[in-house]
């Protein structure tokens, strides 16, 4: 396994070190939008056997994330052929740097309502022993979590094998990642996708919240920026989600200019 960047760094320096890697990385972060919106616009127009469209099938998350990352490697090596490719060997990350393998790339996808990220227990363990060679699990990673057929949040960063927390129960399948890693290795990529998102990742909407939005008309992250009613629910939710608002609205803004 490689050495991590991180190692022996306090944790409060993980963002110089962060951003030293991102402006290292090959692919620009605005083209690994770029890539991605391609990529999943693709996904959602497919059709099965020539006849049913994917956005009419209800497919399991697992799956979604699997068709995008191929779509995705796909359009990365179509532009850049003797730079990138698509996994081949078991071995392999999703995206293979052709000229360095430092900027082989993994790819995580999360379906769940939310932002976190989720991998199987195996993720906290060796890759490779006497008898096996498997996937370096450490690495540069990009990141999406999605809800339904919504990009919800792209990322760009570097994540290592023991930043995966597996479960407690021997029997538990599932890994998280430590909150850290979110605040100081990762790094989001703004776009017009994230006003699209909805209104359910935001503090304080459940499912009757959602509805009860829906029946004022607000059903995206951008539906509640532009809200400029007097409803003293909608306002609460907008005081209370006013930091991630402002955030979303900003970098909005700076991408426009």
């Amino acid at each position: 396994m490689a050495a991590s960047p991180y190692i022996g760094v306090p944790v409060g320096q993980w963002p110089n070190i962060t951003n030293k890697l991102i402006r290292k990385y090959p692919i620009p972060q605005r083209e690994i939008l770029e890539i991605a919106e391609i990529a999943w616009n693709s996904l959602w127009t497919s059709t099965i056997g020539g006849q049913i469209q994917l956005d009419k099938v209800d497919l399991p998350a697992t799956v979604v994330g699997y068709f995008f990352q191929k779509l995705f490697a796909h359009e990365l090596s179509t532009r850049y052929p003797k730079i990138w490719r698509g996994e081949q060997e078991k071995s392999d990350k999703d995206l293979v740097n052709l000229q360095d393998s430092i900027f082989s790339t993994e790819m995580k996808s999360s379906g769940q309502m939310g932002y976190a990220l989720f991998g199987n227990r195996s993720y906290n363990q060796q890759t490779q022993n006497d008898n096996t060679v498997g996937k370096e699990k450490s690495g540069y990673y990009i990141t999406l979590n999605f809800f339904g057929n919504k990009m919800t949040l792209l990322r760009l960063g570097w994540i290592d094998q023991d930043d995966w927390i597996p479960q407690g129960a021997e029997t538990g399948q599932a890994a998280i990642l430590k909150p850290d890693v979110y605040k100081y290795k990762l790094v989001k990529i703004h776009g017009d996708y994230r006003l699209q998102s909805p209104v359910q990742l935001l503090n304080g909407v459940g499912g009757k919240g959602a509805a009860k939005l829906h029946q004022i008309g607000i059903h995206t992250i951008d539906d509640i920026i532009k809200y400029n009613g007097d409803d003293k629910s909608v306002l609460k939710i907008k005081r209370t989600n006013e930091e991630f608002l402002r955030d979303i609205s900003t970098n909005h803004k700076a991408l426009c200019l």
